[in-house]
């Protein structure tokens, strides 16, 4: 999986969705990992639900994958200013 920003709740859920059929893996076995239901996964996938952090994070750790912040390409690090999507 390559490295690519997230400017919205459906980009992410799209890579989810992604890194989760790589492995093989069903919602439901997803949902196990994570500690959660697989609707819940169903609504990240779908961008029909935006988890909380908690949430997010223990999906992200049960597809062994970090949730990093990265500088915006072009930005210049002690001027820029992230905004909320930059987050993802």
């Amino acid at each position: 999986m390559s490295i690519s920003p997230f400017r919205d709740a459906s980009h992410l859920g799209h890579a989810i969705r992604d890194a989760r059929k790589a492995r093989g893996w069903s919602q439901g076995d997803l949902a196990r990992l994570a500690g959660t239901d697989p609707r819940q996964i169903s609504r990240i996938e779908t961008a029909a639900h935006e988890p909380t952090l908690s949430l997010l994070l223990r999906v992200v750790s049960a597809l062994e994958l970090d949730l990093a912040l990265v500088p915006r390409a072009g930005a210049h690090p002690e001027t820029a200013r992230p905004r909320p999507e930059d987050i993802f």
